[in-house]
């Protein structure tokens, strides 16, 4: 079966500094998470993945089509979503003005808002508020949400839980696990792997920009090891 995302010697970074060396790594029907400490390169991947960072060499492959000459606004219509770090959602519209923009990307009606209000009922009773007033963790849900609306076949997560109080961060976890029933992969790039050790499949662990480890979370060595050895958690 073709792998939902394989990313082969991907080489990339910023002006003339490479962060990322010869990477690759796979994505299946699954969840996949992305550890490593500060600057390790992980938000260049996703960014390299989803288009706003361009490869240097190497190839992204979404289901075996190449995308390195394909616009990220292209990758969006092709079924690959990008919540990045910092959520970004536009704070002077309401909730379901931000669902709709990103309707419009892929031409979904406004009623597809269903599926991400079955999703997160929070979302719902805050429709009409303004995305900048709302709590940094509804601000998650909604940008997670407004990836949705584009009905992606992959989803690239970037910092879940950064700045959320524990609880909150957990309800997003449940939250994923439902993404992944209904037939959407995903690649996570998140700080606590405690958080997120029952949720994902495999994982992969960067240092500087090349993969140093990779399995599931017990091949790794388990989350102390993991924290201990690759996240500067001692």
């Amino acid at each position: 079966m073709t792998a939902r995302l394989r990313v082969d010697r991907l080489t990339t970074g910023y002006v003339h500094a490479p962060v990322l060396r010869d990477l690759s790594l796979e994505v299946g029907d699954e969840i996949v998470a992305v550890f490593g400490s500060n600057g390790a390169g992980k938000t260049t991947l996703l960014r390299a993945i989803s288009g706003s960072l361009p490869a240097w060499r190497g190839e992204v492959l979404l289901e075996g089509a190449p995308l390195r000459r394909t616009p990220s606004w292209r990758r969006v219509t092709r079924g690959l979503a990008h919540v990045p770090e910092g959520r970004h959602v536009f704070a002077a519209m309401s909730v379901e003005e931000n669902l709709d923009v990103a309707g419009l990307a892929v031409r979904r009606q406004p009623s597809a808002r269903h599926d991400v209000y079955e999703l997160f009922p929070r979302l719902h009773e805050r429709r009409a508020q303004a995305a900048g007033t709302l709590s940094g963790g509804e601000q998650q849900m909604l940008a997670i949400g407004r990836a949705l609306m584009t009905r992606p076949r992959l989803l690239l997560v970037d910092e879940l839980s950064a700045g959320l109080a524990p609880v909150v961060a957990q309800s997003l976890v449940a939250g994923l696990a439902e993404i992944r029933s209904r037939g959407i992969a995903l690649l996570l790039v998140e700080q606590s792997p405690q958080l997120v050790a029952d949720l994902v499949d495999r994982a992969y662990v960067l240092d500087h920009g090349t993969l140093v480890a990779e399995g599931t979370i017990a091949q790794i060595g388990g989350v102390e090891r993991l924290a201990e050895m690759y996240l500067a958690r001692r």
